[in-house]
């Protein structure tokens, strides 16, 4: 039902816009909520509500990749839509992390009232509509079986210098998430870098970047990206997302994603019921 929800939703907007003689750009968010529903939601579980989606881990952890709560757009007051998130974490007392983006000004206020914390400096939320033009010396191998997934995730962690990491997403067993696809760059017989594409609808996504230390200034995240992105776009993809790290801003400005906004994460600590 999600996945179809965001589908139609989309669908919808991009039309809208393509009617109206506008630029779609779209919000990363829905996208960002069904790539964490079809990677972390198939091992945890997924909670629907009136106007909040919540997903949850049985690994405690306060990442807004793993449990994370995302307020959609509706009726129902802000204020609500929180409670309803911490109702749920509480029932295993797992800590969670809202996304905000920073034009909702009464989510902001909201999450604030109720006790979220700042996790993190804003994200930039980006977007391009059209493929890129790169070249490299760079191969690009999909992660086809679990081998070449653990690599995958070895240098995901070896990247974001995050102890555990592999294996949170090796326990997730996200290789096999639906309509992700898993990538590894290599230069000659050396993985150099990694990332993963996520297919929604009209609007694609660009995940776990990843560039180790050592590979580092070479190029690997922009040939990533350009390689992953046009991927999308040659899938049906209207628009392609991602949440911008301070390092990879940059990377991705040259590439000629644009900026619609900023994304703010706060973290709620274990809920106590």
């Amino acid at each position: 039902m999600d996945r179809e929800f965001n589908r139609l939703d989309s669908i919808v907007h991009a039309t809208i816009n393509r009617v109206a003689g506008e630029v779609f750009i779209p919000s990363s968010i829905p996208n960002l909520s069904a790539f964490v529903s079809s990677t972390v939601g198939r091992v945890g579980e997924v909670h629907y509500g009136e106007s909040v989606k919540c997903v949850r881990s049985p690994v405690p952890v306060a990442n807004g990749f793993v449990n994370a709560a995302f307020v959609l757009d509706s009726v129902v007051p802000r204020l609500a839509s929180i409670a309803e998130a911490v109702a749920f974490f509480g029932e295993t007392g797992s800590p969670f992390v809202i996304w905000v983006p920073e034009e909702d000004d009464e989510l902001g206020a909201a999450v604030e009232q109720s006790g979220g914390v700042v996790e993190h400096d804003s994200s930039p939320d980006m977007w391009i509509s059209e493929p890129i033009t790169a070249e490299s010396s760079f191969e690009m191998r999909v992660a086809s079986g679990p081998e070449e997934f653990a690599l995958c995730a070895r240098l995901c962690e070896t990247a974001y210098e995050i102890d555990g990491m592999a294996w949170l997403m090796e326990h997730h067993n996200m290789l096999e998430a639906p309509d992700v696809t898993w990538v590894v760059a290599w230069d000659g017989d050396e993985p150099v870098g990694a990332g993963c594409a996520f297919l929604e609808g009209v609007v694609g996504g660009i995940y776990y970047v990843s560039t180790p230390p050592t590979s580092a200034r070479r190029g690997v995240a922009g040939f990533v990206t350009s390689w992953l992105t046009n991927l999308m776009l040659g899938q049906g993809a209207h628009s392609v997302v991602l949440q911008a790290s301070a390092a990879g801003y940059p990377v991705y400005q040259r590439l000629g994603f644009d900026t619609r906004g900023q994304l703010t994460r706060y973290r709620f600590e274990s809920p106590d019921f």
